[in-house]
């Protein structure tokens, strides 16, 4: 029973997310269970509010199903990453331009994006002061160096890297696992 109810929230919330990306207003997309008090409203944090489903969750969305056109090349560092996430698709590089620099913005203003696909991004928040960020912008992509003192931060930055490289090497697939 447990599992069947997972699969229904989890065809809810691809429905309500493909109604958004298709420019359909809440009350048309599909999922309608998922939106009242849960993603929608307060229950996720609003993960599905307008101003997610504007930024990253828009911007997430396009780069998972554009998983194909993402190449990343990454160094891990004693005390962090430095990941080069590129495409020479040029629709794709400015989506991983904007996905990235909006979620740095996030973190800057303390902004917390609710993000239940990923187990490194809530602590990622939780802790923005733990951490430095460097983020150089590429012609077709983003270079960035994440490194921290603290050793449990390290460990989350370095999982955080682990999650991206899955997300672009099997997309939507790995963002399902993800919420698993």
């Amino acid at each position: 029973m447990r599992r069947r109810s997972f699969v229904t929230v989890i065809a809810s919330f691809v429905g309500t997310v493909s109604g958004y990306l298709l420019g359909r207003r809440p009350a048309q997309a599909q999922g309608s269970a998922m939106m009242g008090g849960g993603m929608m409203g307060g229950g996720m944090g609003g993960m599905m509010s307008p101003e997610n489903m504007r930024g990253p969750m828009r911007t997430g969305m396009e780069l998972f199903e554009r998983h194909k056109l993402i190449r990343r090349q990454v160094t891990e560092l004693p005390d962090g990453v430095h990941d080069v996430t590129t495409s020479a698709d040029p629709t794709t590089a400015a989506l991983i331009k904007e996905h990235v620099i909006d979620m740095y913005r996030r973190l800057d203003e303390d902004r917390p994006f609710p993000y239940p696909m990923s187990n490194s991004v809530p602590q990622m928040f939780a802790n923005p002061t733990k951490y430095q960020r460097k983020l150089d912008i590429l012609p077709d992509g983003v270079a960035v160096t994440e490194t921290s003192s603290d050793p449990e931060m390290v460990a989350v930055i370095k999982a955080h890297s682990r999650e991206l490289d899955r997300f672009a090497k099997d997309g939507m697939p790995a963002m399902m696992r993800g919420m698993m």
